[in-house]
């Protein structure tokens, strides 16, 4: 069943007039990109925090289907595959500022980018805080502002941060410091706010959002490439969280461009969803992204303060 199944479905074909692939300025997609083929479109408002319906940031699923998904109430909520609320927790601290990324690690921790106290948070699948680490800083260990983490296949993880020291910080499976790389500014291995982050394949993938692009790495944090510099580069608009797909695809979400846009690990754009606006098919700056095993994608459609699923 659909995760969002329980609220209005409506099929694409009834709604694909109110699509189009541009969006103003040189930030269009290029014209050879297709609209993403989505057979079901899914939505639903967040659960209210009082008299407050917060906005969804980061998203991501487990294996089981299961979706987590932070709000700028401070919240981490858990939905079923029925989109079911099963439990929500708050996090430990949460009046300076609300937390962006979220990370399912291997080991069953959910890991938490709690980006204005400046450290990584690590829950039980109850709810129950396990450990911490950072404290604000530019040196190692340290963070400004967290936005997003990844895993690799084996135990280390990648945490990135912006607010004047732009980098992505290498962990090992403890928490301890192993690397780092990047730095703020707009050459090649540069950012200005990285957003989003993916492991596939011994790369890592970053979301230089102010840069309007994708950059890969090795993950021993070694510059590759931007993405897609020899096929031609996809045109984004603010890159805000990115999504490796079950086939050799990659998902971006972009909050500029109030879109949803699909590439593979070369950097081809093979199509887009999305326009700027309240209705079925319309995003308002979207914030984060997730998508499961069978290619389910879920948007925190963060301006509209809900949760959008794309089933193709």
């Amino acid at each position: 069943m659909s995760l969002l199944g329980h609220h209005d479905c409506l099929l694409l074909s009834l709604v694909a007039s109110a699509f189009t692939l541009a969006v103003a300025g040189c930030d269009a997609p290029a014209p050879a990109a297709a609209l993403m083929p989505v057979g079901q479109v899914s939505h639903w408002a967040m659960p209210a925090a009082g008299a407050m319906i917060p906005a969804p940031r980061g998203l991501a699923f487990d294996k089981n289907g299961d979706l987590f998904v932070l709000d700028d109430a401070g919240r981490i909520l858990v939905f079923d595959t029925d989109g079911k609320l099963k439990r929500h927790w708050f996090m430990p601290e949460y009046d300076v500022g609300k937390p962006e990324g979220i990370c399912l690690f291997h080991d069953g921790r959910i890991a938490v980018a709690d980006t204005h106290y400046h450290r990584i948070v690590f829950f039980d699948r109850a709810g129950e805080v396990l450990s911490m680490h950072g404290e604000h800083g530019s040196g190692p260990g340290q963070f400004i502002y967290l936005s997003s983490l990844t895993q690799d296949a084996g135990s280390s993880y990648y945490v990135c941060e912006y607010g004047g020291n732009d980098r992505v910080q290498k962990f090992d499976v403890d928490g301890n410091w192993l690397a780092e790389f990047g730095g703020f500014g707009t050459e090649d291995g540069q950012f200005q706010r990285p957003m989003g982050v993916v492991w596939k394949n011994e790369q890592i993938f970053v979301a230089d959002a102010i840069n309007n692009r994708i950059q890969v790495f090795r993950d021993d944090g070694r510059f590759v490439s931007i993405l897609g510099e020899e096929v031609g580069r996809p045109r984004l608009h603010y890159p805000y969280d990115l999504a490796g797909g079950p086939a050799d695809d990659l998902f971006v979400i972009e909050y500029g461009g109030n879109r949803v846009t699909r590439l593979n690990f070369q950097g081809q754009t093979l199509a887009t969803y999305g326009t700027t606006g309240h209705d079925v098919g319309q995003f308002s700056t979207p914030w984060g992204l997730a998508v499961d095993q069978n290619g389910r994608i879920v948007v925190a459609d963060t301006g509209n303060r809900r949760l959008v699923e794309l089933q193709r």
